[in-house]
């Protein structure tokens, strides 16, 4: 076993039904976190997805992945300061019958790519920064600032839900996607 950080493996199979064409497939992947304290102040989370199958009768191979390093300073209010990267495939011919979009599993993406749920983990990049203070035991707050980039403008932008879309497919359009700025405080009794 390694004391410096912890390794998860996972597999899932999906089915469900459609009236065209049921999907079939399997993700697999791999997240590694540091040990807390290991590196000093430094930490780490890496995570590596895979998957294949099938979507909707069309063949399915996509990629996701997610790396964030972040630094807490010996300081009042214990400052982190981190930065992540997220990238889900995208497809960048939706008319050759295979699907090389990440399919979004769990679509609760605002933890993750910001609170208007504009973006999902598909077809994107996200770069983000953060910053997080804790005053007081039970007061934390937390900036974040998100530039979100599509993978492939052949695809589609797709919102947190991973069905609906916040723009069409367009092929010739800037990949840049937008901004955005999220400022939580949270108060834990």
């Amino acid at each position: 076993a390694l004391d410096f950080q912890t390794t998860d493996l996972y597999a899932f199979y999906l089915h469900e039904e459609f009236p065209v064409g049921d999907s079939d497939f399997v993700t697999l992947g791999t997240r590694w976190k540091s040990a807390p304290g290991k590196f000093g102040p430094w930490d780490y989370t890496v995570e590596l997805v895979a998957q294949t199958g099938d979507v909707k009768g069309k063949d399915l191979a996509a990629f996701a992945g997610h790396a964030e390093l972040g630094y807490t300073f010996d300081a009042p209010w214990k400052p982190r300061l981190a930065l992540d990267y997220s990238y889900g495939s995208g497809d960048s011919n939706a008319a050759d019958g295979k699907v090389n979009t990440f399919q979004n599993l769990y679509p609760t993406n605002h933890l993750y790519y910001g609170y208007m749920d504009a973006v999902s983990w598909q077809n994107i990049h996200d770069i983000n920064a953060s910053l997080k203070v804790a005053p007081s035991k039970s007061v934390t707050a937390r900036l974040d600032y998100h530039a979100f980039f599509l993978a492939d403008t052949g695809d589609a932008w797709y919102r947190a839900n991973g069905v609906a879309t916040v723009r069409p497919i367009s092929p010739g359009a800037d990949s840049y996607a937008g901004s955005e700025v999220d400022l939580t405080v949270t108060y834990a009794a």
